[in-house]
């Protein structure tokens, strides 16, 4: 197909037309300042399409608060859809879920003007819930951003939902929406079925994106309304807290359908925060993080979890093995496990294969080296000593609380065994 794209240096743009091109599309770009076609949102004039395209893909918008522009924003995507009707090109305008006729937001309201406009042109409009992933720009970066700096994030009560869709799942989407031509026009919501409250995306960021344990603070949503409306509308758009007002008035979306049409299946939240954007590598991660925190005694660098995440796709099935949560956020409890009985159970000598696998990549790390050997650290008897006297009562006491919570620890694995599931 032929694909002409604006907005395609954005979040959602790059990934479309990196994903467009990989699939043997031909992609034509529509930008201000570099593409095949001059187009700009801010400066509203004719488009001269040079040919015809089986699809435009309208992503470009206007998303700098104190740069809102709705007459300039509006009149430049009825130029675009002109040229299209002339060429017999269909029009995918990509919008928002806080796109209605009463949104309480310029952007809201822009958004819904425009589909109007596309509707009526028989084009499409994709209308996506909260986009994350792939890398941190357009509002998941700077909500990103926000939780790896401060100490804590916002709880609003009550909560305001969203629907969550994976940067790559939009733009397969979007792609689906192009390629086939039996669609009549209408609106595509794209989102997870199931909303989930905007505190516990923050907390997917925190936990899997970041990595970081950030706290969460009630914030009651009245106070920050009385805020916005003291400060005045136009020092809450300078702020930029339109956005607020626009998430604690999302109306939700019914996506099933919508999904089912264009044959997408979304991953999951906790899949799509791994860099990845795969749960098994994010398991794949989580489980090496935890070894090497076991055989090292404290965090280790990502590089390493890098190489064992390498090692384990390479060698093994390239698959986590299911180590219970608790051995994942506390490593020191795998002192618990027992390795002289593992065996016994399934995917013991898995498990042992990969803590030798761990124990190896870290010896084989310049930190390894400085850590084992004490390359680089002076030392002396008493000091030696004393490491060897510590080394010998943390293994005598970990010995007893593993016979003490013996029931407990019994299967290290979130699978139940073959033994267990007959029983």
């Amino acid at each position: 197909m032929k694909l002409l794209i604006t907005g395609a240096t954005g979040y959602i743009g790059l990934r479309l037309v990196r994903a467009a091109q990989a699939s043997g599309h031909q992609v034509f770009i529509a930008g201000r300042a570099s593409g095949n076609i001059f187009f700009d949102l801010s400066k509203p004039q004719p488009v001269v399409l040079p040919e015809k395209f089986d699809a435009i893909l309208h992503l470009a918008a206007i998303t700098s608060s104190s740069a809102t522009n709705p007459d300039a924003e509006i009149g430049a995507a009825e130029q675009l859809i002109d040229a299209a009707v002339l060429q017999n090109s269909r029009v995918i305008f990509v919008s928002s879920q806080a796109s209605r006729e009463d949104a309480p937001t310029d952007y809201g309201r822009t958004k819904w003007k425009i589909e109007q406009r596309v509707l009526a042109a028989n084009g499409h409009v994709v209308r996506p819930g909260q986009v994350y992933g792939g890398f941190e720009s357009g509002l998941f970066g700077v909500l990103a951003t926000a939780v790896r700096k401060l100490p804590a994030y916002p709880a609003f009560i009550p909560a305001p939902s969203i629907q969550p869709v994976h940067v790559d799942d939009l733009v397969a989407a979007l792609l689906s929406c192009a390629s086939n031509g039996a669609l009549q026009s209408s609106i595509f919501n794209i989102g997870a079925e199931t909303p989930i409250s905007f505190t516990r995306f923050l907390q997917s960021i925190s936990k899997y994106w970041i990595g970081r344990l950030r706290v969460p603070i009630p914030v009651p949503v009245l106070l920050i309304r009385l805020v916005i409306t003291a400060i005045g509308e136009k020092l809450r758009t300078k702020l930029g807290l339109e956005r607020l007002n626009s998430l604690f008035d999302l109306q939700p979306m019914q996506t099933q359908h919508d999904l089912q049409r264009l044959g997408i299946k979304l991953r999951s939240l906790d899949s799509g925060m791994h860099r990845s954007g795969l749960r098994k590598r994010r398991d794949l991660a989580l489980e090496g993080q935890a070894l090497l925190s076991y055989v090292f005694g404290t965090k280790t660098s990502s590089e390493l979890i890098r190489k064992y995440i390498r090692c384990i796709e390479q060698l093994r099935n390239g698959r986590a093995i299911g180590l219970k949560e608790r051995y994942l956020n506390i490593p020191k409890l795998i002192h618990l496990i027992d390795l002289k009985n593992i065996n016994n159970i399934d995917l013991g000598q898995e498990f042992i294969w990969r803590l030798n696998a761990a124990v190896l990549i870290s010896e084989a790390s310049i930190i390894g080296a400085e850590r084992f050997l004490g390359i680089g650290h002076s030392s002396n008897l008493i000091s030696n000593g004393f490491c060897i006297f510590s080394a010998v009562v943390q293994e005598i006491l970990w010995r007893i609380v593993r016979v003490l919570m013996m029931p407990i620890i019994k299967n290290p694995f979130a699978l139940k065994t073959d033994s267990e599931k007959q029983a």
